[in-house]
């Protein structure tokens, strides 16, 4: 036994177990992986805390030009909207511009030609009430101050069919040389509306024109001293016109308020006597005009023709209306208009045999 315990101590001896402290190579060998292991596993996170963060930036961005894009659409749309608005608000201006400058042409027309006259294209108008040969023809309407008409326009033409129904004299001839036709103001003849192909047939000295009563009223070559025809005058309106003494001059027309009373019939004979009418109110400055009258007067409207139809005395629809309060009420055929001595110098209907005072309009005067 005790050689067994004494080779056991030698065996022992021999072959010694291995320590646990590494203290050699080994031992450093090994640290250096694990603090490689420990950088790699470091910078993988690093890395991937990286990674996550510009991905969840990248998704912020996503969502960022989602919502402006959907900003920019919703702004697109109502600039669209914005521009259609602007669009039609200049359509719709300019449509204003044109009805007031159409208004504001008719009104200086109505202000330009005498009361009687028609106006067109800067011109007036005068179909006569009698007839008589072209040269009596010419004399009436050189004593107004005009001429026989000059018919240069196809327009012109067509205002013929809407001055006349009947044969009358236009300021066409050939006296001084025949078959030289010229106009009364010395022009010679570029349009021409003939009545056939054989007009001008110069039938035994015909010598004058006029527009005979078909309806595109073409014309025909007639005996001078033919008395039997009306006429039409033509005259430039002068714009170095004056009003006659004792008449108010205001927004470039006439006004006289009579001295007497009288009915609205008597009252227009008047006026018409003085080659002017019954006052028509078109704009709110005439009806402020009318501030300065301290009386009641009567005014140039009526609707005798129609009751409840309101017209003027020169054929103008009412656009303009100041009537008083629960006027008109037609109390008892009150057919003509007068304006009150109230403040707001309101309108009222009567019957047009009561007496009141007026106001005469005309155009100014040539000097």
């Amino acid at each position: 036994m005790e050689e067994i315990s004494v080779r056991a101590e030698s065996a022992e001896q021999d072959n010694p177990k291995p320590s646990t402290h590494h203290t050699g190579p080994n031992s450093c060998k090994g640290n250096r992986y694990l603090g490689v292991i420990v950088f790699w596993s470091l910078l993988g996170v690093l890395l991937l805390t990286r990674f996550v963060t510009h991905g969840v930036h990248y998704f912020i961005m996503i969502e960022e030009r989602d919502s402006l894009n959907a900003n920019l659409s919703a702004v697109s749309k109502k600039l669209a909207v914005m521009t259609e608005e602007r669009d039609l608000l200049r359509a719709n201006l300019s449509e204003n511009l044109k009805e007031f400058e159409r208004l504001l042409s008719l009104s200086k027309q109505k202000k330009t030609c005498p009361v009687g006259w028609s106006s067109f294209n800067h011109s007036c108008y005068l179909l006569s009430e009698r007839s008589g040969s072209w040269d009596a023809a010419r004399k009436d309407c050189r004593d107004r101050g005009a001429d026989l008409v000059v018919v240069d326009s196809p327009e012109e033409q067509t205002l013929l069919s809407m001055i006349t129904i009947k044969n009358a004299w236009i300021g066409l001839n050939d006296k001084e040389q025949e078959g030289t036709w010229k106009w009364v103001d010395g022009t010679p003849l570029t349009l021409m509306y003939w009545a056939t192909t054989t007009q001008p047939d110069n039938g035994g000295k015909q010598d004058c024109v006029y527009v005979t009563k078909d309806e595109r009223r073409y014309w025909g070559d007639g005996w001078c001293l033919t008395d039997n025809r009306q006429w039409i005058c033509e005259k430039t309106p002068n714009p170095k016109n004056t009003c006659p003494v004792g008449w108010r001059s205001f927004n470039h027309s006439c006004y006289l308020l009579s001295e007497s009373s009288a009915s609205w019939d008597a009252a227009r004979r008047d006026c018409r006597g003085r080659e002017a009418d019954l006052l028509v109110i078109n704009s709110p400055e005439e009806q402020n005009f009318l501030s300065t009258i301290n009386t009641e007067v009567w005014i140039g409207l009526n609707d005798k023709e129609q009751e409840g139809t309101w017209k003027w005395v020169d054929g103008t629809p009412v656009t303009l209306t100041y009537w008083g309060r629960y006027q008109p009420d037609n109390g008892g055929e009150e057919d003509c208009a007068h304006v009150r001595s109230d403040e707001k110098k309101s309108w009222n209907d009567l019957s047009c045999s009561s007496s009141f005072q007026w106001i005469c309009e005309k155009v100014p005067e040539n000097n």
